[in-house]
């Protein structure tokens, strides 16, 4: 199976709500990287996680939309909406998701969310952005579009930064044919701050879609 196979099989899962579902795709020692829970690694950890999720959520009524997939064979991302009702009202919260994949099964996944959005419905919790980019990935493949990656984030990292006076290094990244995702730190005088992108890939055109956390300091 491969990661666009893969990954819209975890958003039909999901949007069933039947979480416990996913742990047979990940490998034996995979890592699900939760911003709330942090990391989950191995099936008997991540079945633990997916049980208390197929308990929790459909509760509290959260449900997830509008679901985006770029993926390859092994390197894959998307996009979605965790939508959270609250007295009567649906608040839609963004957020992505990275994935690697090993052999046909997921080896690893972190879901990012929209940080001030969440912070508008639920102010005393907030998801941690920073450890995402420093668990292993499980697979280190790449694609034909490494080059035009690397030469992209070697070139931004002199020119760009999401806030003015920043500078960006890049911690990590997976990199395939048609997609990629890079995971990066921004620094100011004020501290540091988690960022990811998100890329389309053809040929030398790379589009970049890029998401930070500026307040986890």
């Amino acid at each position: 199976m491969n990661a666009h196979e893969m990954i819209s099989m975890f958003g039909a899962i999901e949007d069933d709500q039947r979480y416990t579902r996913l742990v047979e795709l990940f490998t034996d020692d995979a890592i699900y990287y939760d911003p709330f829970a942090g990391a989950q690694v191995g099936k008997a950890a991540i079945h633990e996680f997916m049980s208390e999720m197929e308990k929790v959520i459909p509760k509290m009524g959260v449900y997830f939309a509008n679901w985006e997939t770029c993926a390859d064979t092994h390197v894959g991302w998307a996009k979605w909406n965790m939508v959270v009702p609250i007295n009567g009202v649906e608040h839609p919260i963004p957020g992505q998701s990275l994935y690697r994949l090993r052999d046909g099964k997921v080896c690893f996944v972190a879901d990012y969310v929209d940080a001030p959005s969440y912070a508008r419905i639920r102010p005393d919790r907030r998801p941690n952005a920073v450890s995402a980019a420093l668990v292993e990935k499980g697979n280190t493949q790449t694609g034909q579009s490494l080059n035009v990656i690397t030469q992209f984030w070697n070139q931004r990292m002199t020119s760009w930064s999401p806030v003015e006076d920043g500078t960006v290094s890049v911690n990590d990244l997976g990199v395939e044919d048609s997609v990629a995702w890079v995971q990066w730190t921004c620094h100011t005088s004020n501290g540091d701050f988690p960022g990811w992108t998100l890329h389309h890939i053809n040929g030398t055109e790379v589009t970049a879609d890029d998401y930070w956390d500026s307040n986890t300091n």
